[in-house]
């Protein structure tokens, strides 16, 4: 299990953790928002339109009305605080840093 609190408040996990990983998204969306597909892949759903989905290999997917995201994802980062979670990849100046805000 592999968590490490950040400065911030936020906590980083590995998306590989799939028991961490499924705790987490449980708390940040409420754990009748949660399920597995027989992939493996969780998503979190608040609405038909806004989801946020963790495949087994780590690639984050989401939908949020006017904007969606995928990619693969180095690191998590749960701001359960301030409702948000941090997807980030990459390194250097190729970082690329996502944020999923809870609506």
């Amino acid at each position: 299990m592999d968590i490490t609190p950040v400065a911030d408040g936020g906590t980083a996990i590995d998306p590989s953790d799939r028991e961490t990983l499924r705790r987490h998204l449980e708390r940040f969306a409420g754990t009748e928002k949660v399920t597995e597909a027989d992939d493996g892949t969780l998503s979190a759903e608040f609405s038909q339109l806004t989801y946020v989905t963790v495949g087994p290999d780590g690639r984050i997917g989401s939908g949020m009305p006017l904007h969606a995201f995928d990619a693969p994802a180095d690191t998590l980062r749960f701001d359960h605080d301030a409702g948000e979670l941090h997807v980030e990849f990459g390194d250097g100046e190729a970082t690329v840093s996502y944020t999923f805000r809870r609506p």
